[in-house]
């Protein structure tokens, strides 16, 4: 938290989350976890910082192809994962 007084107002701070935060998929719950905790590390971060006049926010940008998503479904989905 050192770092942070060394920012000025009006600062932000932007982290990145998942849909899966709110809708998890049951074969991605230690992913989903992690992002849920993203999400509320930020709710905490963006109230404890808002008197610093600073902005905290998360995004969820929509589906990104990593490694972890042919081992989380079967062949026939992954053909068609973020396809729309």
């Amino acid at each position: 938290m050192a770092v942070i007084n060394a920012w000025p107002a009006r600062s932000s701070i932007i982290n990145t989350t998942s849909v899966n935060a709110d809708m998890p998929e049951q074969t991605l719950l230690s992913y989903a976890t992690t992002k849920g905790a993203i999400q509320n590390f930020t709710s905490g971060l963006a109230q404890m910082l808002i008197e610093k006049g600073m902005r905290v926010n998360c995004m969820a940008p929509g589906s990104v192809w990593t490694p972890l998503i042919p081992s989380t479904m079967p062949p026939e989905q992954v053909k068609e994962f973020a396809a729309s």
